[in-house]
């Protein structure tokens, strides 16, 4: 099919839906949703579906962090989407699922939250060689969200790799790391491949200027940076657009004065790809990771060079208030003026 082969745009308006972590409030609503005409049809919940097994399973989500979304519309509580281990226990393998309230099907709603949420997979699943999704054989609306998002239908199946399935007779949807890769705006892990990318990229004097790194940027610093990555998983991202690596993008703990830790970002792009919007995707796709992959913080920041107007934007743009200018030492004679950027901070 044409849809299994193209590009997701890269930017695609998705007006009023967005992807949330769960909230503990969000229980009633969920019950609500599952109960409402036609949701649990082709879903394997408890029936009928209590505010009790709501509470529990937005309970994991929250303590064991696990890679479930709350589907917004309207600033409301629709759905939901995620991944699970497969059912054939191959750990190579993530199955994604998804669900909405009666009163969300037949809108585009569900192909616009996994377009959403497909750019997330190679940072929640980054050792993950393919993904899989099952649709029941008469869930004819749930098999073309899943071609519309790219995956390729291998056929119906009764059991997995061996082991039965247990939601009856199914279509096998399958969609590789490599084709999120290719086919979206998204981070990925850096690998050694990626070296002289990396360092045709970042060693232009106007990236160095902008970011506390060796100037001039040398082959070796490429191939050290990269090393410390792939030896020391981190949230440390090489950002992509169709395939394409563009830029750089990070998160690290930093302790705070009472003990608990924040969060520091940083993100850098090539020459040629600023002024595209990109620095601002990608910010907001790590702002999506980061309840997963770095639960444990109070305050998400960001410095930037008070001369890096085009930086200061992205970060407003992003949702991150700049509370006030502060000294960072850069090694040099003389500490640098940098803004302090928070996210979510109010003016001060």
């Amino acid at each position: 099919m044409g849809s299994q082969k193209s590009v997701i745009p890269i930017f695609m308006s998705m007006e009023h839906i967005s992807l949330h972590p769960f909230r503990q409030d969000d229980a009633h609503r969920v019950t609500e949703l599952i109960n409402s005409p036609g949701v649990q049809q082709y879903l394997t919940l408890p029936t009928p579906y209590l505010l009790c097994h709501a509470q529990d399973f937005i309970n994991r989500c929250i303590t064991q962090h696990l890679p479930h979304f709350c589907i917004w519309v309207d600033g409301e509580p629709a759905g939901c989407i995620g991944l699970g281990n497969s059912p054939g226990g191959d750990p190579s393998e993530q199955m994604v699922g998804y669900w909405l309230g009666a009163d969300y099907h037949g809108r585009g709603i569900a192909t616009r939250a996994l377009l959403q949420f497909l750019p997330l997979l190679p940072a929640l699943a980054p050792h993950c060689r393919r993904f899989v999704a099952f649709t029941h054989v008469d869930n004819v609306a749930s098999r073309r969200v899943l071609e519309k998002g790219g995956f390729t239908c291998a056929g119906m199946i009764t059991e997995y790799q061996g082991k039965q399935l247990p939601f009856g007779d199914a279509f096998l949807y399958t969609l590789s790391l490599s084709e999120v890769i290719d086919r979206t705006f998204t981070l990925k892990l850096w690998q050694k491949s990626d070296t002289t990318t990396l360092y045709n990229l970042i060693s232009p004097e106007q990236i160095t200027s902008n970011l506390l790194i060796p100037t001039p940027y040398q082959l070796h610093h490429a191939q050290a940076f990269i090393q410390d990555c792939t030896s020391n998983p981190s949230c440390r991202y090489a950002i992509c657009a169709g395939g394409r690596i563009v830029g750089g993008l990070g998160a690290e703990y930093t302790p705070d004065e009472a003990g608990g830790q924040n969060i520091k970002i940083g993100y850098w792009l090539g020459t040629d790809y600023r002024g595209q919007g990109y620095a601002t995707a990608a910010v907001k796709l790590l702002l999506q990771l980061i309840p997963v992959l770095m639960p444990e913080h109070n305050t998400i920041y960001a410095r930037v060079l008070k001369h890096n107007t085009p930086s200061a934007g992205v970060l407003q743009k992003c949702g991150f208030t700049c509370t006030g200018e502060v000294e960072y030492d850069t090694g040099a004679a003389t500490p640098a003026k940098v803004y302090h950027f928070e996210y979510g901070s109010a003016n001060v």
